[in-house]
């Protein structure tokens, strides 16, 4: 199904439509799309409502995945509210870099399908959302927030530490015992020391600033970037002690790339 005949299938069913048998995804959406499926099919089962659905989308809101049903209650009348926006499907061009969670809802003729939605930070991301095929939406949407959250945290956690790209990878964290798990921060650095990606929790702990173009190892950590690139020459399981320029002490662990460890 083409992005054209999914964005009409919303207009008339008020539902985006799945991908097809037929359809095709080139390697960096099935790549999304592999790792995110068992995360939102455990997110179905929390959230343990006949009514809610876990959706995937690109980075431009086409839909990939789909957990749960699929045909909305009976249509229902209600007046959109102010800062109501289009979602899946219904407003091209959303980047899941610059995307931030808030709510979104499909139109179909009188019908409003609400929903929300959570970015995934990370190379060939996309966004993360649960639509409430209910009556009573925002009622079942309440308590839905931070699990998916937490999910979209999880699958960025994955994307970006099977992610070849990049010279070192550090993980750090307040808490040692946190590391090795998806609470963990990631951030990915060039051979130059540039930043090339950070998950949410490694952008919260350093209180990145998202509009600056460009942020290196330095501009973030007290540390010599040659001493960082050797003590992840080392690979040791061990946590080190690492200081921000700002005062603030983590635990952490440094890697390789296995391209550039070769």
């Amino acid at each position: 199904m083409s992005r054209a005949d999914q964005t009409e299938h919303v207009a008339e069913s008020g539902f985006p439509a799945p991908l097809a048998a037929g359809d095709v995804l080139d390697a960096e959406h099935e790549r999304l799309l592999a790792f995110s499926m068992p995360a939102m099919e455990s997110l179905h089962q929390q959230l343990a409502s006949p009514s809610l659905t876990v959706l995937l989308a690109d980075r431009q809101g086409f839909v990939l995945g789909v957990v749960g049903p699929q045909h909305p209650e009976p249509p229902f009348s209600r007046e959109p509210s102010a800062g109501v926006t289009d979602g899946f499907g219904g407003r091209p061009g959303v980047d899941a870099d610059d995307a931030e969670s808030g709510t979104f809802a499909v139109f179909a003729g009188n019908r409003i399908v609400m929903g929300i939605t959570a970015p995934i930070l990370a190379p060939l991301g996309g966004v993360l959302g649960i639509l409430d095929l209910s009556a009573a939406p925002f009622d079942n949407l309440s308590h839905a927030g931070a699990l998916l959250q937490t999910t979209a945290g999880i699958i960025e956690h994955r994307l970006i530490e099977s992610d070849e790209r990049g010279f070192l990878m550090l993980r750090f964290h307040t808490h040692p015992g946190v590391l090795g798990s998806p609470l963990e921060a990631l951030a990915v650095f060039d051979h130059d020391s540039r930043l090339v990606v950070g998950n949410r929790v490694a952008r919260t702990l350093l209180e990145i600033d998202e509009r600056r173009a460009s942020l290196r190892c330095p501009d973030c950590f007290d540390a010599p970037w040659p001493g960082l690139v050797g003590q992840a020459a080392l690979a040791q399981s061990e946590p080190f002690v690492l200081r921000t320029c700002g005062g603030g002490r983590f635990f952490a662990r440094a890697s390789l790339r296995p391209k550039a460890a070769a």
